[in-house]
C-alpha cells in the first residue's frame, strides 16, 4: 500500500494489502534525456523559504508541468503491471480452497482483460506460511502451478512473484521461540526476525526452491516461447517493501537475536566498552546489558544527531541490505531477476523505516530493479501532489536500474488523479507503472487503460495490442515553445539521504508533521525548468562528485550529518567545486526549534 494513507493504518497491529513491484525482463532502457524532474516538496522554516528561489535560480515558472519540450519521446516500450496480492487470490477467486472449488475461470478472465488494457505483467504473492503449513509437507506447488499457469496458458502476460518470507509458518516459531520479531516494547509478534540465523538460512532455502520451481517450470505455451515467470521479490517486511518490520509507531527488531547481532557489531568495532559508554554518554557496566535507544516515531520532536541514534541506524542499514541482497543472490542464481519495492523516500518516517539502506540495495548488483511506491495522502492526510514523483524517480534513477512506479488503487483516488502520476513518473523517466490494491475498487476498464497509458486515453491503451506492448507515452504539447529536442542546461540536485533520517518520524507536536515532506514538496510545487533539463539527482556525496563535471547548475541541500573523515573530506572537495558553479545551497528544515541548530554534525567512524 502506498506509504500509509492513513495514520491509523500504521498504528494498528493489522498490516493492509502489501504493495509491490514488477518485473521488467526483455526491456531496453530509455536512452533519450528524460525532461521535467523537478525537486520535491519541503517545509522550510521562514529563514528558508522558498518564495525566492526561482528567482535566485534564475528559474522561470512555467504555466503547465508538460511546456517541457518534446524530447522524451520513447523508442523502447514500457512495462505497465497489476498485482494480485494473496488475500485478493484467496477473498475473489478461492484460491485457497482447491482446485474444484477454485474460481480458476475468474481469474483467467481477469487476466484477460488486463491484458486488454495493455498490463503486460501481472504480480502474485504468497506467504511462506501458506505455501508450506507443515514442516513434514512438501510446499504447495500445485498452488503455485496454478497461479503461473493461469497467466502462462490463457495469456502473453509476464509473471512477477512475491515470496512472503516474513510471514513464516508456525512451525518455525515453534522450532526457534526466538525468531519472532520484537518492538521495542518486548511485543513479540508473528513475524520472522531476519537476525535468526538458523531460521533465515531455513527461509533462503525455500526461497530458491520456489525460484527454481516457478522458472524452470512455466516457460510459454507452445508458440509463444520465452519465459513466463520472469522475475522475484524477496520481502522479509510488513509492507512488502525495502524497509525495516515496524508495529504500533516502535522500531524494529528488539528480539534477542537482534540484540545479540547488534552488540557483536559494535564490540567488533569499539572492542573497550569504555570506548561505547564515552561515545554514547552512557554506563553500561558489559557488553551484555548494552541495547539500542528505545524509539518511537513522533516520540522526539526535531532532529536527533547523537551518536548512539546513528550508530543503531548503521547497524540497522547495513544489516538489512545484506540481509535483502544474498536473498536477491538467491532468486538469480534461479534465472530470475530480483527486485526491490521500496516505500517514500523524503519523508520524515524513512527512520523508522530503516529506509537508508535504499543506496546499499539499489546499487548492489544483485538487484535488477526497482519499484517505487507512490502516495498520494500523508499518514496524517495532506495530499501529495504527483510532482513529488519527479524526484524519487530521478533519485532512484541515478543508481542505474531501471525503476517502475508502484501506486495503490483506492476508491478515493480518481483516474485523472492515477493519470497525472503515471504521465509524470514517466516523463521522468520510468520504466515502467502499475497498480496495486485495484480490486475491488476499480475495474479494469478504459478509464484505468488510460491511466497507465500516462493519459494517453482510450485510443492508446487499445493500441498496445493484445500481445501486452505498449505505446509510446504521449510527446510533450506542440505550443510548448521548446525546439525539438532542446536541453537548457544539465541540472543536479543533491540531498543527502543519511540525513532525512535525523527525525524520529512524524512530528506530532509541530505544526509541521514531516518538515522533510514539506520541504521537497514545496520545491516541486514552486521549482519548474525551461523546455527539457536533463535534471539528476544524487542522495551520496560521492556520486555528486563523479557526476559535477558534467553539472551545469546544482542545487545544494546541506548535509546534517556525515560519517568520519573520508566522507567529510569528500564533503568539502564537493561543496568546493559546487561553488564554482551556478549553484544554490539550501539547509534542511525544521533545525529552529532543537537545541542543536542547523550546523553539520560530523560523526566519528565506528
Amino acid at each position: 500500500m502506498p506509504l500509509l494513507t492513513l495514520a491509523a493504518k500504521r498504528r494498528g497491529a493489522g498490516r493492509g494489502i502489501c504493495q509491490s513491484p514488477i518485473l521488467i525482463v526483455g526491456i531496453s532502457v530509455i536512452a533519450t534525456a528524460v525532461l521535467l524532474l523537478l525537486f520535491a516538496q519541503l517545509h522550510l522554516s521562514p529563514s528558508y523559504q522558498l518564495s525566492g528561489l526561482q528567482e535566485r535560480l534564475g528559474i522561470a515558472e512555467l504555466a503547465s508541468l508538460w511546456r517541457s519540450g518534446s524530447g522524451n519521446k520513447r523508442d523502447a516500450p514500457i512495462e505497465r503491471f497489476a498485482a494480485l496480492f494473496h488475500p485478493e487470490l484467496v477473498e475473489r477467486f478461492k484460491l485457497n480452497q482447491g482446485s474444484e472449488a477454485a474460481l480458476v475461470n475468474d481469474l483467467v478472465r481477469t487476466l484477460k482483460d488486463m491484458e486488454a488494457a495493455g498490463v503486460t505483467t501481472v504480480v502474485f504473492s504468497s506467504p511462506w506460511e501458506f505455501l508450506q503449513p507443515n514442516e513434514d509437507k512438501d510446499l504447495q506447488y500445485e498452488y503455485l502451478d496454478l497461479l503461473a499457469s493461469s497467466a502462462c496458458k490463457n495469456t502473453k502476460l509476464k509473471v512477477a512473484f512475491i515470496l512472503d518470507m516474513v510471514r513464516a509458518p508456525a512451525w518455525v516459531f515453534a522450532r526457534w521461540p526466538d525468531a519472532r520479531a520484537a518492538d521495542s516494547h518486548n511485543r513479540h509478534y508473528p513475524l520472522l526476525s531476519w537476525f535468526h540465523t538458523d531460521a533465515n538460512r531455513l527461509a533462503l532455502k525455500v526461497l530458491g526452491q520456489v525460484a527454481a520451481h516457478l522458472v524452470g517450470y512455466h516457460s510459454r505455451a507452445q508458440g509463444q516461447g520465452g519465459a513466463c515467470v520472469t522475475s522475484l521479490q524477496p520481502a522479509f517486511n510488513n509492507e512488502y517493501e525495502a524497509k525495516y518490520t515496524q508495529e504500533h509507531d516502535c522500531y524494529q527488531d528488539y528480539s534477542a537475536p537482534a540484540l545479540v547481532a547488534f552488540r557483536r557489531w559494535l564490540q567488533s568495532r569499539h572492542p573497550q566498552l569504555d570506548d561505547l559508554n564515552l561515545r554514547w554518554s552512557t554506563g553500561f557496566s558489559g557488553w551484555n546489558v548494552v541495547v539500542p535507544p528505545v524509539l518511537e516515531a513522533g516520540a522526539m520532536s526535531g532532529a536527533d544527531l547523537t551518536p548512539r541514534y546513528w550508530d543503531f541506524l548503521k547497524f540497522r542499514e547495513v544489516y538489512g541490505a545484506t540481509v535483502l541482497n544474498r536473498a536477491c543472490a538467491v532468486v538469480q542464481a534461479s534465472g530470475a531477476l530480483c527486485f526491490h519495492h521500496v516505500p517514500e523516500l523524503f519523508t520524515v518516517l524513512v527512520a523508522v523505516y530503516g529506509s537508508t539502506m535504499f543506496k546499499h540495495v539499489a546499487a548492489s548488483r544483485h538487484t535488477d530493479f526497482l519499484v517505487l511506491d507512490a502516495s498520494f495522502a500523508t499518514p496524517y492526510g495532506s495530499p501529495v501532489s504527483p510532482s513529488k514523483l519527479r524526484l524519487s524517480v530521478a533519485a532512484a534513477k541515478s543508481y542505474g536500474k531501471p525503476v517502475h512506479l508502484s501506486t495503490s488503487v483506492e476508491s478515493s483516488v480518481g483516474y485523472d488523479h492515477l493519470s497525472s502520476a503515471f504521465r509524470t513518473a514517466l516523463r521522468a523517466g520510468a520504466a515502467g507503472v502499475g497498480v496495486t490494491n485495484w480490486t475491488p475498487h476499480i475495474p479494469f476498464n478504459a478509464s484505468l487503460a488510460a491511466a497507465l497509458a500516462g493519459g494517453g486515453g482510450g485510443g492508446e491503451a487499445a493500441a498496445a495490442g493484445s500481445d501486452g506492448a505498449s505505446a509510446p507515452s504521449p510527446a510533450a504539447p506542440a505550443d510548448s515553445g521548446c525546439p525539438e529536442g532542446a536541453v537548457s542546461e544539465r541540472v543536479g540536485l543533491f540531498l543527502h539521504l543519511d540525513s532525512c533520517a535525523a527525525w524520529h518520524g512524524l512530528q506530532w507536536s509541530s505544526d509541521s508533521k514531516d518538515p522533510l515532506h514539506d520541504f521537497v514538496q514545496a520545491a516541486a510545487a514552486q521549482l519548474s525548468f525551461e523546455c527539457a533539463p536533463s535534471l539528476s539527482m544524487y542522495l551520496e556525496l560521492d556520486r555528486l562528485a563523479a557526476a559535477l563535471p558534467s553539472l551545469d547548475r546544482v542545487l545544494f541541500v546541506e548535509p546534517l550529518v556525515v560519517w568520519g573523515a573520508k566522507e567529510f573530506e569528500t564533503y568539502t572537495q564537493v561543496k568546493a567545486a559546487v561553488l564554482l558553479k551556478r549553484h544554490e545551497v539550501l539547509q534542511f528544515p525544521g533545525l529552529e526549534g532543537t537545541t542543536v541548530g542547523p550546523k553539520l554534525t560530523v560523526l566519528e567512524d565506528l
